[in-house]
């Protein structure tokens, strides 16, 4: 089992096509782990090839990670909408801390280093999400950084025969301040 010691030293950083083995086997464990909070289904996943391609940073998708020294153990990624006349709006998606880290400030981190590149892009106004109804300690994490929900979807994917909803949520950049502080 991954060690917790001096669990509050950890850095998050842009990921890159070398991170590809790590990032999905991190993706991985989060879709067998926690198959509610997210629509994808592991046997779905990319290849690692297709992953490494995936994690190239580009105008349209930039994945993070936190690290506790060399291992990875939290993802997110902010992607912009690619069509021309939505590239106002960016969202973030695949919010996945490994368990022995949580709630040590791992996932605020993230949350924080993709907002701040969202807030420092040109052009980028608002930036959106869906969290798993049930998801309450992430809803009360995107709430805290300004999200709020604007509706829910119903009936959003279902596993093994439930149903899940999903909240919308969006948070203007207007109100978003500097995340790096």
């Amino acid at each position: 089992m991954e060690s917790v010691q001096n669990i509050r030293l950890f850095s998050v950083r842009v990921l890159t096509p070398a991170d590809a083995e790590a990032y999905r086997s991190v993706r991985l464990r989060a879709l067998l782990e926690q198959p509610p909070a997210f629509g994808s289904l592991p046997e779905a996943e990319p290849n690692l090839c297709e992953t490494a391609a995936k994690l190239a940073e580009s105008d349209e998708r930039c994945f993070f990670g936190a690290f506790q020294g060399e291992q990875l153990i939290g993802i997110i990624r902010l992607s912009r909408y690619s069509a021309s006349n939505e590239k106002h709006r960016a969202y973030l998606a695949g919010l996945y801390v490994l368990p022995p880290f949580r709630y040590h400030g791992c996932g605020r981190a993230l949350v924080r280093k993709a907002l701040s590149r969202a807030a420092n892009t040109p052009g980028i106004r608002r930036v959106n999400l869906t969290v798993v109804t049930q998801q309450e300690t992430a809803i009360h994490l995107y709430q805290s950084f300004g999200f709020r929900i604007y509706g829910t979807e119903q009936e959003t994917f279902s596993r093994d025969g439930q149903f899940y909803d999903e909240h919308l949520m969006t948070l203007e950049c207007n109100s978003v301040y500097d995340y790096d502080a």
